[in-house]
């Protein structure tokens, strides 16, 4: 008998250390999963980032005689937590198969929101996850390879759930790449010789400041200012296949190309953002492209003046959401007297696509 209670005894506290021992390798995954995410810039729970700001009903009402109908307007904060900066933002996309926005930082960094309505009105904004850009050997974008400027997305209108990835271009460091949904590095897409150096662009901040995909020709980008061997008086989109379209800004001298969208017919949405000096203001264009082989046509569809109270910011990412709504996002540039505004509007003079 003592043999045998020892054998069961031994086979009792075997059982229990080999259940410790599960228990503890559990508890051990799940808190290096942890780690890795915050490791990542991955915030797990939904948190409020935007307060939503109430217009007068006169500038409302004005604003939509302009063709520019506000639903609603929200002011980010700066900030998800001390390593977690909201700034800088400058590119823009809706994700139709997640319902969500992608929104890009020149900082190197993207996020994923989910925009609050009430009665279709943008109420305000919660923060889903926080991701930095990798590089080739996974490391976190740095300095001029961080000016991460255009943003479009492959598979966000597939009607399949999780396989949204990223096209992102760039400026001080010319280049458009294709990242995965967390920011891991996928490929570069290559660029053509005029759009390869950062010598052939107007300045050092002035290269590749759009992008998007068009079911016709693929990706579709543009500096913020003309190329230096090219026309001074016409902003430009490019192919990665050399095609090359030219369209009249509102302001020859003082207009940058600063955001671009794809509507579901192919034709373009461009951005232009007019700014002289600090005493003048910033004043934002929006104009519908559409392209040819060998023409582009073009209409201006809206002009934001300086004088729009809020809507005299630096905006400079656009995407389009549904029908003949949008949303727009304006950069901080990291300036305390500067706000990041995320608008969602509609352009009722556009109709339905």
């Amino acid at each position: 008998m003592p043999c045998l209670f020892n054998v069961q005894l031994f086979t009792i506290t075997y059982k229990k250390s080999v259940h410790y021992m599960m228990l503890f390798n559990y508890c051990r995954r799940v808190i290096l999963s942890l780690i890795c995410l915050v490791y990542s810039g991955h915030i797990a729970a939904e948190r409020d980032i935007g307060n939503h700001i109430d217009l007068p009903q006169a500038q409302l009402q004005q604003l939509e005689l302009n063709n520019f109908k506000v639903l609603g307007l929200v002011q980010l904060d700066q900030n998800a937590g001390p390593d977690y900066p909201l700034m800088e933002f400058s590119g823009l996309a809706w994700d139709h198969d997640e319902q969500i926005l992608v929104i890009l930082s020149d900082r190197g960094f993207f996020i994923y929101a989910r925009p609050v309505f009430h009665n279709e009105k943008l109420t305000g904004l919660k923060l889903l996850s926080y991701h930095y850009l990798k590089d080739k050997d996974g490391k976190k974008l740095r300095h001029k390879a961080a000016d991460s400027e255009g943003l479009a997305l492959i598979n966000s209108k597939n009607n399949v759930a999780g396989d949204t990835e990223l096209i992102i271009s760039f400026e001080r460091q010319p280049r458009i790449v294709h990242y995965k949904a967390d920011g891991t590095y996928k490929k570069d897409e290559p660029l053509n010789n005029d759009l390869d150096t950062i010598k052939n662009y107007a300045g050092a901040n002035k290269a590749l400041e759009a992008v998007t995909l068009h079911e016709q020709f693929n990706i579709i980008t543009g500096p913020e200012r003309p190329l230096k061997q090219s026309r001074k008086d016409a902003l430009s989109l490019h192919t990665l296949n050399r095609e090359t379209w030219y369209f009249s800004p509102d302001n020859e001298e003082h207009s940058s190309l600063v955001g671009l969208t794809t509507l579901p017919d192919n034709r373009l949405i461009a951005l232009e953002r007019i700014f002289s000096s600090i005493f003048s203001g910033v004043s934002n264009v929006i104009h519908l492209l559409t392209l040819n082989n060998d023409t582009l046509q073009q209409e201006k569809l809206l002009k934001l003046n300086a004088a729009e109270g809020y809507f005299n910011d630096n905006f400079e990412g656009i995407t389009w959401h549904k029908n003949n709504s949008f949303f727009i996002i304006s950069d901080d540039n990291d300036n305390l007297f500067q706000r990041t505004l995320l608008v969602h509007f509609q352009i009722p003079k556009l109709g339905n696509n």
